[in-house]
């Protein structure tokens, strides 16, 4: 009788651990949902590798970084087949919205341009024959989506750690009368520069509109939607740490928590987990990083400093050699020791004009248009 009841309590042991090992198992690395329905589908890495010989692609793909072009050898499955075949979408006027599990916003993109078979684009579980790992976490199997250059020089063609798709089918009416209202819009059809993006950029701001449209064009700033930029929001810390990771083109780290007030589902994690491995910013002593401060003009100088030395544009050695004393600034005295040199070397570079004229005025809160500003002047003029 023990022995048939320990038999029997082995048995529902190993049952328990079972169902616990199927509970918690992940079942899916990819899902796609359809129209908003309740119902979506979900592929697991296995599905998306046991998918036909023509679902598959093992290619080249060209893409632009901040650091110039490069290229990858991807290997995955086709985005196009995955919606036509497996979510049997039929219609062929729509939206498609890439989610990434870190929260990075990313432009949506159109139905048309994902079944043209020349952007080709793919979702890639393998880049030059390594699983990818692009959120450093080895117990998760990551998708990065490719799609082939569309325009020359053109950013933006890579969109890592997704983990959701939606698409949305566009109401045909509203699409003609969008177009048309469009058309009205633009009297010369040639008159299609950048410039027209942004219409809040007034005179007041002029000083920073061609350093913006550079940004914005290399995908490290973004605007606020509708045709605006903001110029005169206020510009935070952390928001300064995505720009400066972006334009260096340096990878994002998974946060580590280092920072009482800074949490991993937070957005800017992990451009500040980047720029705080890199170097180019430091927390508080209070242990506190303080994302949501807007960042000072001499905040920014040290930042964009250290920046400019990680990309080479100035030794260490040579930097350390500019003071405060040789400055132009009236209000010169007011800055801190610690931001002295990077201030004097920024402005022997001429990265202030515009901003800073007589005064420096290093306490002052630092606006979008001043951020975008620096950044442009300090690495890529």
């Amino acid at each position: 009788m023990i022995r048939k009841s320990k038999i029997i309590l082995f048995v529902l042991t190993i049952a328990l651990i079972l169902s616990q090992v199927s509970a918690f198992a992940v079942d899916y690395t990819l899902e796609i949902a359809v129209n908003e329905v309740e119902e979506t589908l979900k592929f697991s890495f296995d599905d998306l590798k046991a998918m036909p010989a023509e679902a598959l692609i093992d290619e080249e793909y060209i893409y632009n970084s901040k650091t110039g072009e490069k290229t990858a050898d991807v290997k995955g499955v086709s985005l196009k087949y995955l919606l036509k075949e497996k979510a049997e979408i039929t219609f062929e006027n729509g939206q498609v919205l890439f989610e990434a599990s870190d929260g990075y916003p990313i432009d949506p993109q159109s139905l048309e341009d994902i079944f043209n078979d020349e952007l080709k684009y793919v979702i890639a579980y393998e880049v030059n024959g390594e699983a990818i790992d692009n959120d450093e976490n080895a117990d998760t199997e990551d998708i990065t989506i490719y799609r082939k250059v569309k325009e020359e020089g053109e950013f933006g063609t890579v969109y890592k750690l997704i983990n959701k798709i939606i698409v949305t089918e566009e109401d045909a009416s509203a699409a003609e009368e969008t177009v048309e209202e469009e058309s009205a819009e633009i009297e010369d059809p040639a008159d299609t520069d950048v410039e027209k993006v942004f219409n809040d950029i007034t005179e007041e701001y002029k000083f920073a509109e061609a350093a913006i449209y550079e940004l914005a064009n290399k995908g490290i700033i973004d605007g606020m939607g509708d045709g605006l930029y903001a110029p005169q929001n206020p510009f935070t810390r952390e928001q300064f740490c995505k720009i400066i990771v972006e334009a260096l083109g340096y990878e994002t780290k998974e946060y580590q928590g280092a920072f009482s007030d800074v949490t991993a589902d937070r957005w800017s994690s992990v451009y500040v987990q980047a720029a705080v491995d890199n170097g180019l910013f430091v927390g508080n002593t209070d242990g506190t990083f303080l994302p949501e401060k807007i960042i000072s003009r001499q905040e920014m100088a040290a930042v964009a400093a250290r920046a400019a030395v990680a990309s080479g544009k100035v030794a260490q050695e040579k930097l350390d050699k500019f003071v405060m004393e040789k400055s132009g600034y009236s209000d010169k005295d007011t800055v801190a020791d610690w931001a002295g040199s990077s201030v004097a070397w920024l402005e022997a570079e001429k990265v202030f004009e515009g901003v800073a004229v007589e005064n420096f005025e290093p306490a002052k809160d630092v606006n979008r248009a001043e951020a975008a500003l620096v950044v442009f002047n300090t690495l890529f003029k």
